[in-house]
């Protein structure tokens, strides 16, 4: 299970079953596939380290999940 953190927003807390790493990209999706929205550009922390899309997300973590708003 890997719990989700959706800081700054209503959604709130998230756990989804992965039975083998997958890519953060995957589990995003089945996040929203789960509570069903959309998600924007975001900042996926874990353990106080930035993660990529293609980072790999295992069973166990606990990821914070920030909205990216441009300042531009």
């Amino acid at each position: 299970m890997v719990t989700i953190h959706f800081r700054l927003t209503d959604i709130g807390r998230l756990e989804v079953h992965v039975e083998e790493p997958v890519t953060l990209a995957a589990v995003l999706k089945k996040c929203t596939a789960q509570a069903d929205f959309a998600l924007g550009g975001i900042i996926a922390i874990r353990k106080g380290r930035v993660l990529k899309e293609r980072d790999l997300v295992q069973d166990g973590d606990e990821l914070d999940i920030f909205p990216a708003l441009s300042g531009g």
